[in-house]
């Protein structure tokens, strides 16, 4: 839940930012606004705000008064494929802790639902499942990448949960009423 409290407060804060964009792309290209498709598209990049939030940008820390912006405090990189399944496993039946299933192998997979899911019903051009998955992976390897300078944790296993997130994302757009696509215009 503080993560989604906290992206909450980066969605927030660049909503304004998105709001300008927008009115200046709709002004310049004098093309018809389907305002559900707005809110989609602004909602959208909120939500990648608040997702890069997450991922890249360092915390924020209130060290004896005062506010300063920390990096992780050591670096681990995981470049051993499903590593996550083997440590998942381990800690529910060995310690009974279930922490590690929820926040690496669920939050993954439901951080990118939304990718999954808002690129086709946004945009023509991400009309096959390849092209939203391949979109979906390059952005968790530029996350992961990106995580590297910054002490921050970099796990390969990463990269296939958030593309197997953005897979289911675009089964449930797929699967969705066509009367959802209709609104959108797509």
């Amino acid at each position: 839940m503080r993560y989604i409290q906290d992206m909450g407060f980066y969605m927030v804060l660049i909503l304004p930012v998105i709001l300008v964009v927008r009115i200046i792309q709709i002004k310049r290209n004098h093309k018809q606004v389907v305002l559900i498709r707005e809110c989609g598209i602004v909602l959208f990049f909120m939500f990648l705000a608040g997702l890069l939030s997450q991922t890249i940008l360092p915390s924020m820390s209130n060290h004896s008064g005062e506010m300063h912006f920390v990096n992780g405090d050591h670096q681990a990189i995981n470049l051993e494929p499903f590593r996550v399944l083997v440590e998942t496993y381990n800690a529910i039946k060995y310690l009974n802790l279930w922490q590690p299933f929820f926040i690496n192998f669920i939050g993954n997979i439901v951080m990118f639902l939304p990718i999954g899911f808002f690129l086709p019903l946004l945009w023509k051009k991400f009309n096959r499942a390849w092209k939203v998955i391949a979109a979906g992976f390059l952005l968790s390897l530029a996350i992961e990448i990106l995580q590297l300078p910054q002490m921050r944790s970099s796990d390969v296993d990463d990269l296939w949960l958030n593309s197997l997130g953005t897979a289911i994302g675009y089964i449930l757009f797929k699967s969705s009423p066509n009367l959802l696509k209709k609104w959108f215009k797509i």
